[in-house]
């Protein structure tokens, strides 16, 4: 049996993102950019986990999200990817998503 992971919490401080039907999606500076902000779960790591399985090799996705999405790492993980938090917006959680070298 795995072990029980903490659910996903709004980021302190964060204003309630507007709900959205779908994940906004764009590219700049190199990298694919998501915003998953205002989806209601599963969504977001539906969307994000499509991105990377769909994105081509080398590729770097940016994802905007107002939560911190625990249960994305260890998806990430399985797939031999790795996610690292860079600065963002207030109240967001931005992160820097690549594969493992």
């Amino acid at each position: 049996m795995s072990p029980q992971l903490p659910p996903c919490t709004p980021v302190e401080g964060a204003p309630p993102a507007p709900a959205r039907a779908a994940a906004r999606q764009w590219q700049e500076d190199g990298a694919l950019h998501i915003d998953v902000r205002g989806l209601p779960p599963p969504q977001p790591l539906v969307a994000i986990l499509r991105l990377v399985h769909s994105s081509h090799p080398g590729a770097t996705v940016v994802v905007h999200h107002d939560r911190d999405p625990v249960l994305l790492y260890p998806e990430l993980a399985e797939v031999a990817w790795e996610a690292v938090r860079i600065p963002g917006d207030a109240g967001e959680v931005r992160l820097l998503l690549r594969p493992l070298t």
